[in-house]
């Protein structure tokens, strides 16, 4: 059982962990009721289209 437990030799994270990610994802759970995006006017969102571009 320690086996499946435990990471793999050369992997940092055990794969319940992804297993857990994904099921926590696709629940809907880890999401937030409200976003306090307005408390920050001066930051805005970079698409990645323009990411991308800048580091040619």
């Amino acid at each position: 059982i320690a086996r499946r437990l435990a990471p793999a030799p050369r992997e940092v994270f055990p794969p319940w962990q992804g297993m857990q990610y994904l099921h926590n994802m696709f629940t809907g759970l880890p999401k937030f009721a409200a976003l306090d995006n307005d408390r920050y006017p001066d930051i805005k969102w970079t698409k990645v289209r323009e990411v991308l571009a800048a580091r040619k």
